[in-house]
């Protein structure tokens, strides 16, 4: 995610489902251990999780600018994948 975010002119917005970390510090560390420049949302009231209806962890949407989701997957994604998915919203 974060080799598309310096590629390509989008918006990435990671949300994180606070629910499953021991510890919210744990957040910041993997940021901080990845160098990830886009922004983890902690979602602490399930709120986000309830209203996309994340089932599994992680699922990925891909948005377009007018807010209308283009693309969900469920489970990791990879480089290419994310490339050929963004590119095909244009």
């Amino acid at each position: 995610m974060e080799k598309l975010h310096q590629e390509k002119d989008i918006v990435i917005l990671a949300i994180n489902l606070t629910d499953t970390e021991i510890n919210i510090g744990d957040v910041e560390d993997f940021t901080h251990e990845y160098n990830l420049t886009f922004p983890i949302l902690l979602d602490q009231n399930i709120d986000v999780a309830t209203l996309y209806a994340i089932q599994p962890i992680p699922t990925t949407y891909l948005i377009d600018s007018a807010g209308i989701i283009q693309y969900k997957a469920f489970g990791a994604m990879n480089y290419d994948k994310m490339v050929q998915e963004y590119e095909e919203m244009e």
